[in-house]
């Protein structure tokens, strides 16, 4: 049995049931919510084994490419999605202590996110691309407005507005490639474009989907939606949306540049212009890291520091860059899940996200507050670490380039990990005596992440080696042929 399509059935099947059982017992809904994450992690592991030989493709009611809609999955995004189902498993496990009421409907929302998130990795046709960026975005929004206060309800619209924005320009873009190539397969597009003269719509094309995924990337100037959204949401669904959400934007980008139109001149004049709202975003995150006082809104800014280097990336679009930016997408996910988590842990307990308020709260529960200590060293690219392997990689990639780049990115690290160094001093030094909290599940799971970012920076040259640049290689003249050869 193909088992490419299990892994987006089986959180839509389990969000649709889950209310069902949530009227029988909201302890056996919790449960199962985290058995479908679960189960989805395990179908990814497996799409991800068996996507080294070549894409794996699935058609839809037997419909064969281009006619039908089809799942295809290469190894970056079969990577990509092994990386976001294990860490919606790992946050799940934590929602089931942070989330003390409507449990049922934040993990039918939840299983929706995820559903979305996988079905945008491996989906292999621009209109169903499309439907999945909706069905994340909506999950996304909700979530966002969750705790129902007027700052989350706020946040969550404007989200929802900026949202609504990026999707009708990409819709736009999606019509007018339908009308310029006949095809919304990505396969037959990527074999159109490399073998004929019909280009004339590219650029209006590449510029609206560029613009459209920059809004879910949270990339300058479309990033303002984030620094609200991400503090006023859940700390658990922060962690969801910097660590995962915005990566579709950037993996959205990157399959539209480098398998649909990889090298036309269109994509190199608006690589050009990724480079650049790349640096301006790395300066603007670092800089408002060190502003704010408010320790999620400071995380948020980081976010959109690092959002910065992969669009430096892809606008470059060499195979090292491009291989950097995989790398990097995978650590700063499991690093930016674990700062959110770890906060989280310090916001429950001290009743604020402001600094001001939290003074020594990191005494209260040492684990999530070396867990704290891990993520934000990790982020600033602090050696032996897992984000430090990933920037070694992107500041080769960016000094082979241009020397001016590889600077932006020592000096903004250093920028963040001044950033770091405060928020460490107050959350462990500042205040007075604090009394001790436990919470086991919540602070398992930080633990857990903090064990793997120290292991996965041990082992980081090897999974570039062994899964980046592999990725990146298979190209898109294999994306053709696993797509329509068979």
């Amino acid at each position: 049995m193909n088992p490419v399509p299990l892994a987006v059935l089986i959180p839509i099947a389990f969000a649709f049931t889950l209310p069902l059982i949530g009227k029988l017992s909201k302890s056996v809904a919790k449960a199962y919510a985290v058995l479908g994450t679960f189960l989805t992690m395990l179908f990814t592991f497996d799409i991800f084994r068996s996507s080294e030989g070549g894409p794996l493709t699935y058609t839809f009611g037997g419909w064969r490419a281009p006619v039908g809609i089809v799942y295809e999955v290469d190894t970056m995004s079969a990577f990509l999605a092994l990386v976001t189902s294990t860490l919606l498993f790992l946050i799940a496990i934590y929602s089931l202590e942070y989330i003390r009421s409507g449990e049922v409907w934040y993990f039918t929302l939840y299983l929706g996110l995820e559903a979305g998130l996988i079905g945008v990795l491996y989906t292999g046709d621009m209109f169903n691309l499309f439907v999945m960026l909706e069905v994340t975005s909506v999950a996304a929004y909700a979530l966002v407005m969750f705790n129902r206060d007027p700052q989350s309800l706020r946040a969550g619209l404007k989200y929802a507005f900026i949202g609504a924005i990026g999707t009708t320009l990409y819709f736009i873009a999606m019509g007018l490639l339908y009308r310029t190539y006949g095809t919304l397969n990505m396969a037959q597009l990527a074999e159109i474009v490399h073998s004929s003269d019909v280009v004339n719509a590219s650029l209006a094309i590449l510029l609206l989907a560029t613009w459209a995924f920059l809004i879910k990337a949270a990339i300058f100037p479309n990033h303002f939606w984030l620094p609200d959204a991400h503090p006023a949401a859940p700390s658990p669904i922060s962690a969801v949306l910097s660590g995962l959400v915005v990566n579709v934007g950037i993996y959205s980008i990157g399959r539209l540049y480098f398998t649909l139109y990889s090298g036309l001149p269109e994509v190199k004049s608006l690589g050009t212009l990724l480079i650049i709202l790349g640096v301006i975003s790395a300066f603007l995150g670092a800089i408002m890291m060190n502003v704010h006082s408010d320790i999620k809104r400071v995380i948020a800014y980081s976010t959109i520091m690092h959002m910065g280097y992969l669009a430096m990336a892809l606008g470059i679009g060499s195979s090292l860059a491009l291989a950097s930016a995989v790398f990097h997408t995978f650590n700063h996910a499991v690093a930016k899940a674990l700062l959110f988590l770890s906060a989280g842990i310090m916001i429950q307990i001290g009743g604020s996200r402001d600094l001001k308020d939290l003074g020594g709260i990191g005494r209260a529960n040492p684990f999530a507050m070396f867990s704290f200590a891990v993520a934000a060293l990790s982020l600033a690219g602090i050696p032996p670490l897992n984000v430090f392997s990933s920037k070694v990689m992107l500041f080769t990639a960016f000094l082979d380039w241009n020397p001016a780049l590889a600077g932006v990115l020592v000096v903004t690290s250093i920028m963040s990990l001044v950033a770091y160094i405060k928020m460490m001093r107050v959350l462990w030094l500042g205040g007075g005596k604090k009394e001790s909290r436990g919470m086991p599940v919540m602070t398992g799971v930080v633990v857990a992440i903090s064990i793997a970012v120290v292991v996965l920076g041990l082992v980081g040259p090897w999974i570039f080696k062994s899964v980046a640049l592999p990725a990146v290689a298979q190209g898109w003249k294999s994306y053709v042929a696993g797509g329509l050869g068979g």
